[in-house]
């Protein structure tokens, strides 16, 4: 049965012992990335990611599962790492299942999370992703009014002892006044 474009998802707050469903997920995230990156698949044939269990040890992060109909849609796994500028919350990982792309779904779960933590923000996509950047910047346009800046960082510029090896990226920043 095809899935409505206009389904309410459910962003459910995920616990530590939802963690291993994170990381599983985030092989198919990686996966997804190929498609832009050019990575080669492992010798093993699964792909790895990094290690996301620290946005549920830390108490400044949040990890969420996006459910439709209680199925397992993505993740939305915030910090407050800050890119170029203090923020009150960073876009850490977004991801929505190839299942669930471009029918809403994301849009909901972004404009849902942008309501429920208002404040200053940071969300950034790698230029490669075209989709990625195209959405964030019609979602963030959308959310902030208009009112955001969009910068270009290179490798170089993003590199940090915190994060010796980054990825070159399209940082989108602006506040969320109070809920949608």
């Amino acid at each position: 049965m095809k899935k409505s474009l206009h389904q309410k998802i459910i962003l459910q707050t995920a616990t530590i012992n939802d963690y291993p469903t994170i990381q599983n997920m985030a092989r198919f995230y990686v996966y997804d990335r190929t498609k832009y990156m050019g990575w080669e698949c492992p010798e093993t044939g699964l792909f790895e990611c990094v290690d996301f269990k620290h946005y549920f040890e830390k108490q400044d992060h949040q990890a969420f599962f996006v459910k439709i109909d209680n199925e397992l849609a993505g993740f939305v796994l915030l910090d407050k790492i800050k890119i170029i500028e203090k923020v009150d919350w960073n876009m850490g990982e977004f991801f929505i299942l190839a299942k669930f792309q471009s029918k809403g779904i994301g849009s909901q779960a972004a404009r849902e999370i942008f309501s429920r933590f208002p404040g200053k923000w940071s969300v950034a996509a790698m230029p490669e992703n075209l989709g990625a950047v195209k959405f964030w910047r019609r979602i963030v346009n959308e959310i902030s009014k208009g009112q955001f800046t969009e910068v270009f960082k290179t490798e170089k510029e993003l590199t940090t002892p915190g994060n010796p090896d980054p990825y070159a990226m399209i940082i989108f920043n602006f506040n969320v006044i109070h809920s949608i």
